[in-house]
């Protein structure tokens, strides 16, 4: 029997439990997008049928005694270690989660990223969410087209990213497009008197929009401190 047939039954197996786990539990809404949603299902039953295949043709050559100089190459070593990095990163920190350290990380690429991509239509059924307050403050067609403007109420849930003085911080709500690798920030700047919020805390806040220069910024009027909803990202 091959060594390097039974580490690669091993990864295989890991990798379709894994998969597995995402898709029973739904933590797959940490990762995923909903466009990339099937790729849990998929790699569990792929992977889990690969992993069973190996582990036949093991049985097979046990019960006719083949034998086989079964080591295991350097290269392959570091191609299961490398598969197996996934796996161990997301056991070692479960509860891992887009916050404002990844915000400011974020922020250049995430600009850039985000100027490339075409605004949503506007819709003025609906109330206006992160993402059209940002399109609102870099287009003025875009904001008249959904009505954004001074005295616009909105109601939004997000986490707080910034103190920027005693009355005033950022909210922020990620964004993912295919996975939480290629999330990207929207904020919005909230005023309120004698604000003080650690980030990270996820708030309701209600108010109206204020033009302060070429910004719209959130006066709130109430605030409400909030559990991180169980889908923490926009889509």
């Amino acid at each position: 029997m091959s060594n390097s047939t039974l580490a690669r039954t091993i990864v295989l197996s890991l990798w379709s439990a894994f998969f597995a786990y995402l898709w029973i539990s739904d933590e797959m809404v940490r990762f995923l997008g909903p466009r990339t949603y099937w790729v849990v299902p998929f790699g569990c039953l792929t992977l889990g049928s690969a992993a069973l295949a190996h582990a036949l043709t093991m049985l097979r050559e046990r019960k006719t005694d083949e034998r086989t100089t079964g080591g295991m190459s350097r290269s392959d070593l570091v191609g299961i270690a490398a598969l197996l990095v996934p796996i161990v990163a997301v056991i070692a920190l479960p509860q891992a989660e887009l916050g404002a350290q990844a915000v400011s990380r974020k922020a250049t690429a995430a600009g850039a990223t985000a100027a490339l991509l075409a605004p949503p239509d506007p819709d003025a059924g609906r109330p206006p969410n992160f993402i059209d307050v940002h399109y609102a403050n870099d287009s003025t067609q875009y904001a008249t087209a959904l009505g954004i403007g001074e005295g616009t109420r909105l109601n939004l849930t997000g986490f707080v990213s910034a103190t920027n003085g005693p009355n005033e911080f950022t909210l922020t709500r990620f964004y993912v497009s295919c996975c939480a690798a290629d999330a990207i920030p929207y904020s919005v700047n909230v005023l309120r008197e004698g604000a003080e919020y650690p980030d990270n805390t996820w708030l309701r806040v209600n108010g109206v929009l204020r033009s302060e220069g070429e910004e719209l910024k959130l006066v709130a009027g109430a605030v409400e401190k909030v559990e991180q909803p169980d889908n923490p990202y926009l889509y």
